[in-house]
């Protein structure tokens, strides 16, 4: 199983492609840029990276249909694929700050309009639009044969998916699946989902590629390591679903969890992780049954966790670094990458 790093989208160009360049040492398959909104541009500050290194893929996490019209999409991606002689690659899924954000209305017919998205996209870079395209949400009406792609390869488009159906329909439509935030113990659900979409792909597409987003607050300080990792607690497990929280908690203590939602985000707005009036086991709990939470003594237990991942079918794990992101690539690359290769 190969290893990526997702990066903060606060971070310079230069950050990036300094962060890069030693994840490109180190042999990380990818590094995923963050698409927030009120941020760096998530295709524009990997231009630095793409020209200051020679492997390493490359590309935003994760980008909507809604938030920008395919076609624009498929322009910078191809654009980024260009510079990088063929290393790029994107996550493109239903969206969920920047649309709530933007007050953009999401479509009645959400995975519908994801996947014609996602084939403009993906068939912009493999001649596909020549034609045009004509869905039932988005449409290109004028023929468009990008004849000035030169890149050896076109990029690599993953479908993000939570639920069920837009699992199949990534695994169908798309190169490569982003299952987000699944423990290991739920993975195999998951990737049922994602079998049956991947039975119906057509005959010419490559073999499909799944990922997960993880988030790593595992630091030589294991105290911080904790503090970090219950400071990002309110987005995790799908904004701390029950349902999900339940594999890890009673119910009781999940119902508690849900009565006091507000606290997680109040720990997060104000930094310090401290979430008032759950007891500190509950959100212990929840970071290590969620994230990679810990110190350097808990890194067997992590690696394990990833060789289940791999047993479970997915082909790479991105890994989401937080605070001190050098500290943690280091750790990732001095003690993850050599366990799983």
């Amino acid at each position: 199983m190969q290893v990526d790093i997702i990066l903060e989208p606060d971070l310079t160009p230069n950050q990036l492609a300094e962060l890069g360049q030693k994840a490109e040492q180190y042999g990380i398959r990818a590094v995923w840029t963050s698409n927030y909104f009120a941020h760096w541009d998530c295709f524009m500050s990997l231009v630095p990276l793409a020209q200051t290194t020679s492997k390493i893929l490359m590309g935003p996490l994760a980008v909507s249909p809604f938030e920008m019209h395919p076609m624009k999409i498929a322009n910078s991606l191809l654009s980024l694929n260009e510079m990088t002689g063929g290393r790029a690659l994107i996550a493109m899924g239903a969206g969920e700050g920047n649309i709530d954000v933007m007050r953009i209305q999401r479509p009645e017919k959400l995975v519908r309009a994801t996947r014609e998205g996602i084939e403009i996209v993906r068939g912009a870079g493999r001649g596909t639009l020549a034609q045009g395209f004509k869905g039932e949400d988005f449409g290109v009406t004028l023929p468009c044969a990008y004849g000035w792609l030169k890149a050896p390869n076109p990029p690599i488009i993953y479908g993000t998916a939570y639920r069920s159906q837009m699992l199949r329909m990534g695994a169908r439509v798309a190169d490569g699946v982003f299952i987000g935030c699944t423990p290991p113990e739920v993975m195999n659900t998951a990737m049922i989902e994602v079998a049956e979409g991947a039975s119906k792909r057509a005959a010419e597409m490559d073999t499909l590629r799944t990922n997960t987003f993880w988030a790593w607050h595992l630091k030589r300080d294991r105290a911080a390591g904790y503090a970090e990792s219950r400071r990002e607690l309110p987005w995790r497990a799908i904004k701390l679903d029950k349902e999900l929280i339940m594999q890890c908690l009673s119910e009781s203590e999940a119902q508690l969890v849900r009565d006091n939602y507000d606290k997680f985000v109040a720990a997060w707005l104000d930094r310090s992780g401290n979430i008032q009036g759950i007891p500190l086991e509950i959100s212990n709990r929840l970071c290590e049954y969620f994230t990679s939470t810990g110190g350097l003594e808990d890194l067997d237990r992590e690696i394990a966790r990833f060789q289940i991942f791999a047993r479970a079918g997915l082909t790479e794990v991105a890994l989401r670094l937080h605070d001190d992101p050098m500290q943690a690539l280091d750790i990732i690359g001095q003690h993850v990458l050599p366990k799983l290769r």
